[in-house]
């Protein structure tokens, strides 16, 4: 499935750039870059916008299909608001918020 979204500023069609890790963390002053190895990173879809050159961040799988999972795994629902499968026994959607219909 593709999702097609668009610009917030100029309504264009945001086109996926990239997949990346940023890194979390800074750099102390008596620490030096410990603060950056220990922190992790955090993984993001980039889109960018092909009107203004607007980037938009989002969660790093939010474009990926998602698999319907081995027999025996929750059921799930799909957010009529953002389109993300999530287990049917979340009272809200995790990525936007919007109540789950089935409770």
């Amino acid at each position: 499935m593709e999702k097609t979204m668009k610009c917030l500023r100029c309504g264009q069609t945001l086109k996926f750039l990239r997949r990346e890790n940023l890194q979390l963390g800074k750099t102390g002053w008596i620490t030096g870059d410990w603060g950056n190895l220990l922190a992790g990173a955090l993984d993001v879809a980039i889109l960018q916008c092909s009107g203004c050159g607007k980037l938009e961040f989002f969660k790093g799988d939010a474009f990926e299909e998602q698999d319907e999972g081995p027999a025996g795994d929750l059921a799930q629902v799909t957010c009529p608001n953002c389109g993300v499968r999530y287990d049917c026994d979340y009272p809200k959607c995790p990525v936007c918020g919007t109540e789950n219909t089935i409770f």
